[in-house]
């Protein structure tokens, strides 16, 4: 039998990675910081002259909640929405999902 006061050191018997990546992501903290690079970079500004006389495509949205009260559904119906125009950004059209519902900038358009 052995001795069970020595501690063991169980990290000495995995192999982990190694990784300059810290253990926690630290969202709030690192979310403002990634933020202010963004909109010092003028990112923005800078995706949508990028996007300037490519094909365009549009996806179409309706009033937020047209049909009652706001429920789950309505969230999932934009982020869906999201997502399709973002993959259809990255194949190379110009598209900018605005959300109904908001009232569109003049750099939205």
């Amino acid at each position: 039998m052995t001795d069970t006061s020595e501690k063991i050191d169980y990290s000495k018997t995995l192999n982990l990675p190694q990784t300059e990546f810290p253990m926690r992501a630290g969202l709030p903290k690192k979310e403002p910081e990634i933020v202010a690079r963004w909109q010092e970079m003028d990112l923005y500004r800078l995706l949508r002259e990028d996007a300037a006389g490519r094909e365009k495509f549009v996806l179409h949205d309706g009033p937020p909640y047209a049909n009652g009260n706001i429920h789950i559904g309505h969230a999932l119906n934009k982020v869906l929405k999201d997502i399709i125009t973002r993959s259809f950004q990255m194949r190379g059209y110009d598209s900018n999902y605005v959300p109904a519902g908001r009232l569109p900038r003049p750099s939205d358009r």
